[in-house]
C-alpha cells in the first residue's frame, strides 16, 4: 500500500467525524429553515434549528475523535 493510501485510511475517521458534523448544522438550519416558513415565525426556529445542529453535530464530532482515538491506541 502507498504512503498515500496509508494516509487517507488512517485520516478516515476524523474526515468522517468532520462530515457528520457539517451534516448536523446543515440539517438544523434546512429543518429551521423550513419550519419557520410554514410557520411564519422567522428567525427564531432558525436560530434554534442552527443551534441545535451545532450542539449535536459538537457531540457527535467529539465522541467519533474519542472513539478513533482509542481504535489507534489499542493497535
Amino acid at each position: 500500500m502507498s504512503g498515500f493510501a496509508r494516509a487517507m485510511r488512517e485520516a478516515e475517521p476524523y474526515i468522517q467525524a468532520s462530515w457528520s458534523l457539517a451534516a448536523a448544522v446543515a440539517l438544523g438550519v434546512v429543518a429551521g429553515y423550513f419550519a419557520d416558513k410554514e410557520l411564519g415565525t422567522q428567525p427564531w426556529l432558525l436560530l434554534t434549528g442552527s443551534v441545535l445542529g451545532m450542539a449535536l453535530g459538537v457531540y457527535a464530532f467529539i465522541k467519533a475523535i474519542l472513539v478513533a482515538e482509542q481504535k489507534r491506541k489499542s493497535r
